[in-house]
């Protein structure tokens, strides 16, 4: 019994004694593996798959890695430089909107690039650049007078502005509408839908003083960089009397936006220069032959204000706009690149010729030269 006890308790013994060694082995081992893991992720090696970014260390948000500064482009051979090699530009494209009339009654005929010539202070220009309207599509800004001086032709002059839209509006061409007496109001901004400019006109309102050379300067700010042909139609009797502009601003802020100007004068206009605001229609005249446009005056008036005058005006309006519809439809855009070099800002005087016997191009005095 003795014998059977001690040969039981070697058996236990030896267990212990052979199970202990495995369990000791994998303590050890398991503690191995989790210092090297502490030891990985203390250090900042990358476990795992890698994303292509690093770590900022100081605030520890991720940060996209840099790609290197690119190439430098082959400098083209035909780019004109300097003598220290810097790039020059020689000049910038100037476009022309010109309209053309016959001398004499006549239809017109489809001109060419040929058919024009374009002189830069006296010196012939190679025109580079050409199109006829329907190949460029008009931005016109309309300035309706609503000071109290044309209160009582306010209506008649809105009536005959509906028609003139409906006939020279395409789908490629924008209008809008300002208002303008002591202050200035945008009705309609640029659209193509006329309904929207027409119902913009009928809240047209006399009130106030005239603030035309104000509006102009907006105007011309307003077309600066819209494509196409740029067309300043105005509505006025063209007495100033509160703008912050004077002529020579409004006039330079239309010629550096390339913009034509086009005036309906809505003044009395009497046989007697006594009683006319010969003022008023030099300033119009003034803008509108420097910037290639035209001024529209209406038939003298020699009888009453009465019914019959106030319908002879309003076939006077829509036989104007009538006109200036069809010029809008007979422009040329010509485009050249100006043999003078100079950058300087300075005032660049054109003209334009038609080579044709019989024909007349009208178009502006000239432009600003690029600075820098």
């Amino acid at each position: 019994m003795v014998e059977r006890l001690r040969n039981k308790r070697k058996k236990t013994e030896t267990t212990e004694i052979i199970n202990f060694p495995v369990n000791y082995v994998s303590v050890r081992m398991f503690r191995y593996l989790a210092f090297c893991f502490c030891f990985v992720a203390l250090v900042g090696l990358p476990v795992g798959g890698q994303s292509g970014r690093t770590r900022d260390p100081k605030g520890g948000k991720q940060v996209k890695p840099v790609p290197p500064p690119p190439l430098p482009r082959p400098k083209a051979a035909d780019e004109p430089r300097d003598d220290a090699g810097t790039i020059r530009i020689a000049s910038d494209l100037v476009t022309v909107v010109t309209t053309v009339t016959r001398r004499e009654s006549g239809a017109l005929s489809e001109l060419g690039r040929e058919d024009f010539e374009i002189f830069e202070d006296d010196v012939a220009q190679e025109i580079t650049d050409f199109a006829r309207d329907s190949e460029a599509p008009l931005r016109l800004v309309m300035l309706f007078d609503t000071s109290l001086s044309i209160s009582s032709r306010l209506e008649f002059e809105r009536r005959a502005a509906s028609r003139f839209l409906e006939r020279v509006m395409r789908p490629q061409d924008q209008a809008a509408l300002f208002s303008f007496a002591t202050d200035i109001t945008l009705l309609q901004d640029f659209t193509n839908r006329v309904p929207l400019l027409t119902t913009a006109m009928k809240q047209l309102r006399a009130k106030g003083a005239t603030s035309l050379y104000d509006a102009i300067f907006l105007a011309a700010e307003h077309l600066k960089t819209a494509p196409g042909r740029r067309i300043i139609l105005i509505i006025s009797d063209g007495g100033d009397t509160t703008s912050s502009k004077d002529l020579k601003s409004a006039l330079a802020q239309s010629q550096l936006a390339d913009a034509m100007i086009f005036a309906v004068f809505t003044g009395n206009v009497w046989p007697s220069q006594n009683v006319r605001d010969l003022a008023a229609e030099r300033a119009l005249a003034a803008l509108t032959s420097e910037t290639g446009g035209e001024l529209f005056l209406p038939r003298p008036r020699s009888g009453p204000a009465d019914a019959a005058a106030d319908e002879q005006t309003l076939a006077d309006l829509n036989a104007i706009f009538s006109t200036l519809a069809e010029q809008l439809r007979t422009q040329y855009i010509l485009g050249f690149y100006s043999s003078n070099e100079a950058r300087n800002g300075a005032f660049r005087k054109i003209t334009v010729r038609v080579k044709k016997n019989g024909y007349a191009a009208r178009a502006r005095n000239g432009y600003y030269a690029p600075k820098g």
